[in-house]
């Protein structure tokens, strides 16, 4: 009896841990490029553009842009994009540093934040 049962977990066991991995691995939407790009200097950018690992709840997410003032901008969303990205207006920036902290709700309902930092340079 106790063979049976060993031998039924030992089968059993490493499918549970592919079920597991696979469920996890789908649990957050991850950033996979924004642009402007995490970590790049460029122009003053008129768009934020996030693309996903996943479908996500387009109505259940936000971003908050936090300037070299700390000033804090809720953006707003532009629609007609697909499934898995945002896009966001930027409003006017001037030369700094900028940090984008993403609330982004992923179709199977698990919240991920996160951030994307750039900078503006001079024209």
């Amino acid at each position: 009896m106790c063979s049976v049962v060993r031998s039924v977990a030992t089968m059993i066991a490493p499918l549970c841990l592919v079920a597991a991995l696979v469920t996890g691995a789908r649990a957050h939407a991850i950033v996979l490029s924004s642009e402007p790009a995490d970590g790049g200097t460029g122009p003053p950018p008129h768009r934020l553009l996030l693309h996903f690992n996943s479908r996500i709840e387009k109505n259940l997410c936000s971003v908050t842009l936090v300037g070299p003032k700390r000033v804090h901008v809720l953006l707003r969303q532009e629609i007609g994009t697909a499934p898995d990205t945002l896009t966001y207006s930027m409003p006017d920036l001037s030369p700094g540093t900028y940090q984008a902290r993403l609330k982004v709700m992923s179709s199977d309902g698990h919240l991920t934040e996160g951030n994307v930092n750039f900078a503006v340079k001079s024209p």
